[in-house]
């Protein structure tokens, strides 16, 4: 899979008088990194340093997505099942901040579970159920079925399963999210700035720094009605019928 990236001085360029001579500032990495963080040259030479602030379980949705365009169907499955599990995490550490436990008692807790994702499952559906007192929405039991079926038996899935699958996914995630930004908006941020903040132990202070959101099928920041997964499928080309 590729990143979306945009070089803020060939950007800068396209905006003078010799704009139509001006390549697009956008260009693409073909490394994926968990930070966030991306530096290098521009296809025009420019020294870049851009931070991304996309969430582990946003770009995680993004490779399946683009599994299933490749046709690779069981690796897809495998990333749903991974975006679902980052998902978790970071609601956890959400709704951490909004009980007010300290960052620091939250990465012990995490530690103790991050090997065992029945234990994040676990923590993630009482601190739900904690703070908005009912059940989260969470995959149907022949979706953890079909997902075990796949990562631990060796399934060989289809493309329809996979879709079908991520369509679980995508619902299972977009509900909890819509719940977190509409009863902890300020917790979410804090939640966005810690996972910013990962990156500068590498950044460059020395060198320019631009931060930039991507266009991905889950976007935690985007001000929108979530639309249905079939639309995201459209928007793709992955949809058929």
């Amino acid at each position: 899979m590729k990143i979306k990236l945009a070089c803020a001085q060939c950007f800068e360029q396209s905006l003078g008088d010799d704009a139509a001579s001006i390549p697009s500032s956008v260009f693409f990495s073909e490394i994926i990194r968990e930070d966030g963080l991306y530096r290098g040259k521009c296809p025009r030479g420019h020294d870049f340093q851009i931070r991304v602030q996309t969430l582990p379980h946003e770009m995680l949705f993004e490779i399946a997505l683009n599994a299933i365009e490749d046709g690779y169907y069981r690796e897809a499955v495998s990333s749903f099942a991974a975006s679902v599990e980052r998902f978790y995490e970071f609601s956890i550490r959400t709704l951490a901040k909004a009980y007010g436990v300290d960052d620091l008692v939250t990465e012990a807790g995490w530690d103790e579970i991050s090997a065992q994702s029945e234990r994040q499952l676990g923590a993630f559906i009482f601190l739900s159920v904690a703070s908005f007192k009912e059940l989260p929405t969470l995959l149907p039991n022949r979706k953890v079925k079909f997902r075990n079926k796949v990562i631990h038996k060796g399934c060989l899935p289809n493309r329809q399963e996979a879709i079908d699958f991520g369509a679980a996914c995508y619902e299972v995630i977009q509900d909890g999210i819509q719940k977190l930004k509409h009863s902890y908006r300020n917790e979410v941020s804090n939640a966005l700035g810690d996972h910013l903040r990962k990156a500068e132990r590498h950044i460059d202070w020395s060198s320019p720094l631009h931060t930039q959101t991507t266009t991905t099928a889950l976007n935690i920041v985007a001000e929108r009605e979530t639309p249905p997964f079939g639309d995201i499928l459209r928007r793709r080309g992955l949809f058929e019928g």
